[in-house]
């Protein structure tokens, strides 16, 4: 009787030790994350998706975890040179809608994308390149985002890892027509001269031209108008709006110009297939008042017309 009780007991005392948590390593997980070079979804493809590989070490179990997805320039005070257009008009502060003269709080922005979950995050994370907002907007072209990923212990020690997820060229089509809409490239303020910004503007110019070029390349019949965009500094149809309208139409024409002389002269796309025009702030794709969104009006878009 005593040896089944010595039995019992010694069986208990391993489970016991089976089921107790470890110590508090009092260091947070141990991340490697894999970010594949170039994200390119098929904007024809419904949840064409990119894979993202994470991998978690660490002694005591995981409580949640957290990804946060947010354009890299988002954040970033656009200065005239990194807007790429003239610099900004003081505004007046907001009022709230019953008129009372009061400034409005700045406020807090939804991440582009962001998603959390319980215990170790999955090995093999899928992403369709939308927002998690109510929009489910699409990636920007040719556009660099923030990738950030949280993971927790259940003693509260905490890692993050942040990374980069490079965005290709997107081709949407438009009847028989195809678009092609890019954001990033780099002007210096009230100029057209793709040379007269930092030499990290320069490189990042030439990577996102270079996949332009590319993918230019891949429909040789089809001609090409380039459209310049210009960021508003005031609401359409204001004086102030008109007065920068002279300005920011030529300004705006001027670059598409250097952009598709560039692509002639370094990546042999030919020079007569292009044509150009310049928008100004006719066609915003975001709000004048919309801190967060004002890149996106900077823009350079290209329409192949077969």
């Amino acid at each position: 009787m005593k040896k089944v009780f010595f039995i019992l007991a010694a069986a208990c005392f391993v489970i016991a030790a089976c089921v107790s948590p470890a110590a508090n390593p009092n260091v947070g997980p141990e991340l490697a994350v894999t970010i594949p070079e170039l994200f390119s979804p098929d904007p024809e493809i419904t949840d064409d998706k990119m894979t993202i590989g994470i991998t978690v070490n660490h002694p005591v179990r995981i409580k949640d975890w957290s990804i946060v997805i947010q354009p890299a320039r988002l954040g970033t005070r656009q200065t005239e040179q990194a807007a790429g257009q003239g610099q900004r008009e003081a505004r007046p502060a907001r009022t709230d809608q019953e008129g009372q003269g009061e400034a409005r709080q700045p406020r807090q922005r939804q991440p582009f994308f962001t998603q959390e979950g319980t215990g170790t995050p999955p090995t093999h994370w899928e992403w369709n390149g939308k927002s998690s907002r109510p929009s489910g907007e699409m990636v920007q072209s040719a556009t660099d985002y923030r990738f950030e990923l949280t993971v927790n212990d259940v003693y509260s020690n905490s890692s993050k890892y942040e990374g980069i997820i490079q965005v290709d060229v997107l081709v949407r089509k438009e009847g028989n027509n195809l678009r092609i809409i890019i954001p990033s490239i780099i002007f210096p303020g009230d100029l057209a001269d793709l040379n007269r910004v930092s030499e990290d503007e320069q490189r990042a110019n030439r990577r996102v031209l270079r996949m332009i070029a590319n993918s230019l390349t891949r429909y040789p019949d089809y001609r090409i108008t380039i459209e310049g965009h210009a960021n508003p500094l005031s609401a359409a149809g204001t004086p102030e709006w008109t007065r920068q309208e002279t300005t920011l139409r030529p300004l705006s024409e001027q670059r598409a110009r250097a952009v598709g002389e560039y692509l002639a002269t370094n990546h042999n796309i030919a020079r007569n297939r292009f044509t150009y025009t310049g928008l100004g702030t006719t066609r915003p794709v975001a709000d004048f008042t919309d801190e967060d969104e004002l890149w996106k009006n900077r823009r350079v878009e290209f329409i192949l017309i077969r």
